[in-house]
């Protein structure tokens, strides 16, 4: 045991030393790993510079490589602080300027607005121009995403206006493309081919192929809106040319898919049938890559935690080992003054020794309980964590398939449909056949049950307009007959929210409406959801058949993965049911 302990300590000096010179080379690339280690020896020799630098680039890590929005601005929020203690104004303003960017990126566009023209007026003040033209063009970014077009042309002329100056090559690249988007989002598509020349021009000064091919890409595009298939063609072949045979490259995806309607509307069905074989191979192939790297990122994300688990455990070792050499110091000093008085009496010393074995009996049995305590909450905690990761895993993985439906499969019976109606088209004869009519019947089923299973898997509404708007959509489609009337109130719901709260809550409603319609044979449903304090309040009735509640623990997998999904909110769950009166459920979980 001895062993043990000096080990730990000459391993916790070996860790200490090494906080010393736990720096951050921003020319360096780190994984996960790598920054919560760094992090960890700053955070050890209290370097509050390199715990700012290293939470910038674990915020860039969550929000550009993992897709975590909400961990990415809290990590940015930390880097803040530490930069603020430092007075470091430099990094307080570029932290703010990503900050910005990722509010955006999370839908936060009055958050975004607001700090962006925050730091324009410092910018201005201080005629930082380079970087003012930047916060013009994410101004844009930000009015864009809210739908503002009119806002987003102004800070892209302000963008465009400055960099005149500053020549900065790719900066107007990027102000000419969002040009391009802009205009054809309210259909001035002369204004749009003119950017995209111009664009094209400056790409070719600077002779980047990549900028190059998609300048041309654009001017092919917008051709083709405009039924000029002839140029479309040419100039979306040229850029094909230009662009390298990667095996992963989106703006190939876009030009092949380009290329097979503009094929298509030439009439040219065998080239236009080509270049979408070749659009649906480079989209799987993409598609796939993009989920083995959400896999290997999540596998690196969550091995990096548990090495910071083992680090914490090992922390705890070290300090049990220093409580026990301290109680034998005492015990030492204790026996030294018990020699020393011998000569004066036996007496105490056998009173001591008493004394002693009963104060040791104590503290071992107090040191166990303190462990197992200890172990308990370690068990709870993995148990905890477990359950965190199927469930972020299962979202994960519907969020990928009802992607992969949309975009493959959805697309693909898209593209038949099209070919059916232009059959169709060429021989009216076709629509009189009983076969071509029962065939087309069912090709419009298999588009509807494709999106209604991708709407199901990954709900868009729960993403892009919140909790309430996405339960409802949920409500909607059971209206009509056959179905039970279903009655959802609400109040007081918070309009931001978690996304992971939101999505179980979603998840524990979707389970509750199942269960009712497939088993409950219901003839009203009741839905209602309100806050109390920090607590959301979940309270769901329906007037069916009920069940035996004794009979609980058979009622299949339904009830198991709404339990789990409420212990995965820290809430609690109460549920009545009485045969043929109906069943209730109340559910209360944090949401903040």
């Amino acid at each position: 045991m001895g062993i043990r302990y000096l080990f730990i300590i000459i391993l916790s000096l070996f860790l200490f030393q090494k906080s010393a010179t736990g720096q951050l080379n921003k020319d360096s690339t780190y994984n996960y790993q790598d920054l919560n280690r760094i992090l960890e020896l700053a955070r050890s020799n209290n370097d509050q510079k390199t715990l700012a630098e290293t939470y910038v680039r674990l915020a860039d890590y969550e929000g550009d490589v993992l897709g975590a929005y909400d961990k990415s601005i809290e990590y940015y929020r930390r880097a803040l602080e530490y930069f603020k203690v430092n007075r470091d104004t430099s990094g307080i303003n570029e932290t703010n300027h990503s900050l910005a960017r990722r509010y955006t990126d999370a839908g936060f566009h009055n958050d975004a607005i607001a700090l962006l023209q925050a730091l324009a007026s410092i910018y201005h003040k201080s005629n930082n121009n380079r970087r003012l033209a930047h916060v013009y063009y994410d101004l844009n970014r930000a009015y864009k995403a809210r739908g503002e077009t009119e806002n987003s042309l102004q800070y892209l002329a302000r963008a465009e206006e400055i960099n005149k100056v500053l020549l900065d090559t790719g900066l107007m690249t990027k102000i000419f493309f969002d040009k391009i988007q802009a205009y054809e989002s309210v259909y001035e598509t002369d204004s749009a081919l003119v950017t995209a020349f111009r664009a094209f021009n400056v790409s070719v000064k600077k002779g980047d192929n990549e900028v190059i091919a998609r300048s041309l890409y654009y001017i092919g595009q917008i051709n083709r809106k405009k039924n000029d298939t002839g140029r479309a063609i040419k100039y979306l072949t040229k850029s094909e040319d230009l662009l390298p045979n990667q095996p992963y490259s989106e703006l190939r995806k876009l030009v092949y898919r380009e290329l097979a309607d503009a094929y298509f509307q030439s009439g040219q069905h065998v080239q236009a049938y080509g270049y979408l074989s070749k659009y649906a191979t480079l989209n799987d192939s993409i598609l796939n890559k993009n989920r083995l790297a959400s896999f290997t990122n999540l596998a690196l994300k969550y091995g990096s935690q548990d090495k910071q688990s083992s680090i914490e455990l090992l922390r705890i070792e070290k300090q049990y080992a220093e409580q026990r050499n301290k109680a034998q110091r005492r015990t030492l000093y204790i026996l030294a003054a018990g020699l020393f008085l011998l000569t004066c009496s036996i007496y105490f010393i056998v009173k001591y020794y008493n004394q002693k074995i009963s104060t040791a009996k104590i503290i071992t049995e107090q040191k166990e309980e303190i462990n197992q305590q200890k172990i308990r909450e370690l068990e709870d905690n993995m148990k905890m964590s477990s359950m965190r990761f199927v469930i972020e895993g299962q979202e994960i993985e519907r969020e990928r398939i009802a992607k992969d439906l949309h975009d493959s499969l959805g697309g693909l019976l898209s593209t038949i449909k099209l070919q059916f109606d232009q059959v169709r088209s060429r021989n009216s004869t076709l629509s009189e056949m009983k076969e071509y009519n029962k065939a087309v019947k069912l090709l419009d089923s298999a588009v509807d049950e494709v999106r209604d299973i991708s709407r199901n898997l990954q709900p868009g509404s729960l993403q892009n307009f919140g909790l309430v708007s996405a339960i409802k959509d949920l409500v909607n489609r059971f209206e009509g007959e056959g179905y039970p009337e279903i009655d959802f109130q609400y109040y007081d719901i918070p309009e931001k929210m978690d996304r992971m709260i939101s999505m179980s809550v979603y998840r524990i409603i979707q389970e509750l409406l199942t269960n009712s319609l497939k088993h409950a044979h219901a003839h009203e449903i009741l839905i209602q959801i309100n806050t109390e304090e920090d607590e959301l309040v979940i309270q769901y009735e329906d007037d069916g058949v009920g069940f035996d509640q004794s009979q609980l623990a058979r009622r299949g997998m339904g009830l198991e993965n709404i339990r789990s999904r409420v212990n995965y909110l820290h809430g609690n769950i109460v549920m009545d049911s009485k045969k043929e009166v109906g069943t209730s459920v109340l559910i209360r979980v944090k949401y903040a």
